[in-house]
């Protein structure tokens, strides 16, 4: 972060005591609270969103956000000499959520089902123009990536190691994204979606662990850019997946987190099933095969074969996880 960015602090209705920089973000303490100025780089239309979630949620739930603050002039994002935006929001002082701490992680998912009581559009109408989530719509693109992919590599004439590699794991992963699509096809969630829209609700869209932070007194839940017209399910599920690729689908693991959330905030039987298609997807395949696709092929590392090898590794253990928690396999 350029440190001649924090003069674009002048332009806020704040005064400024102290700054330290952390993280590529200056943390400010000011006459109004602590503030955090850091670079911004999604779209600037999803900032005027992100304050009206935001500033409703933080009046009526136990979670800490971090709300947006606006310049005196009502922008949120203000720009560098070079073009760089940034944003200043509320600052949370804490500890981050550690991914092998069973303790914390139950501490994240019993924050994570405060926030989703609040967690929904505050106004009458929905912003025009924004999408709900259908996790139909969504599989069907996905599988149509994979394909295109896949016919990608076949096409090319030598073909590297993690080539022949990932060629190879198409026959177990793709298989079972198609299968996947087809069973997603035969249910019936129009109750589901029907429940999202009549409460608006709205996901995190990015609920990890490093989005997570505890106080002495509070939790707080980070980072909002990805947030999304999605049911709630969209976080448990990104949640789970995320700590149980690095517990190997840990059984007792994935019970307990899931019976945090749920003593708070239970889900109901359409949100259950979503939860195992969204859980069930090869999503961490679909995410090695893109990033493939749209890499230099001539400068993979060997690091991306362990991780095709790693979630090879890891489908008995999620098989028998998705099995003793949702009896059911794709």
């Amino acid at each position: 972060m350029n440190d001649r960015a924090i003069s674009l602090l002048e332009n806020y209705d704040f005064t400024v005591i102290k700054a330290h920089k952390v993280r590529g973000a200056f943390v400010c303490e000011t006459d109004k609270g602590l503030k955090i100025m850091k670079e911004y780089q999604a779209p600037v239309s999803k900032l005027a969103l992100m304050d009206v979630l935001l500033r409703g949620m933080s009046d009526r739930s136990a979670v800490f956000v971090d709300t947006l603050v606006a310049d005196q002039e009502g922008n949120f994002i203000s720009y560098d000499r070079d073009g760089m935006g940034y944003v200043v929001k509320d600052y949370f002082e804490g500890r981050e959520c550690s991914p092998r701490d069973t303790g914390d992680l139950k501490l994240a998912m019993q924050a994570l089902a405060m926030l989703h009581e609040g967690l929904y559009w505050p106004e009458d109408e929905m912003p025009k123009g924004l999408h709900r989530f259908d996790l139909k719509e969504d599989v069907a693109r996905q599988n149509k990536g994979l394909k295109k992919i896949r016919s990608f590599i076949r096409g090319r004439g030598c073909k590297s190691e993690f080539e022949l590699a990932l060629l190879d794991a198409y026959n177990l992963f793709l298989a079972q994204a198609l299968r996947a699509e087809e069973r997603i096809a035969k249910e019936d969630f129009s109750d589901f979606y029907a429940v999202v829209e009549k409460k608006k609700q709205f996901a995190h869209g990015d609920f990890q662990y490093h989005n997570v932070q505890f106080g002495k007194e509070r939790s707080a839940i980070l980072h909002f850019e990805k947030c999304q017209w999605d049911s709630r399910v969209r976080d448990v599920a990104l949640f789970l997946r995320k700590t149980l690729e690095k517990a190997d689908w840990d059984v007792g693991l994935g019970s307990s987190l899931l019976q945090e959330y749920e003593a708070i905030n239970p889900l109901s039987d359409s949100e259950r099933r979503q939860l195992f298609y969204r859980l069930a997807y090869p999503e961490k395949f679909r995410k090695i095969a893109n990033f493939y696709y749209n890499s230099n092929k001539a400068f993979l590392t060997g690091q991306y074969l362990s991780k095709l090898e790693n979630i090879l590794r890891l489908e008995k253990s999620k098989d028998v996880f998705l099995h003793n928690v949702f009896d059911d396999v794709i």
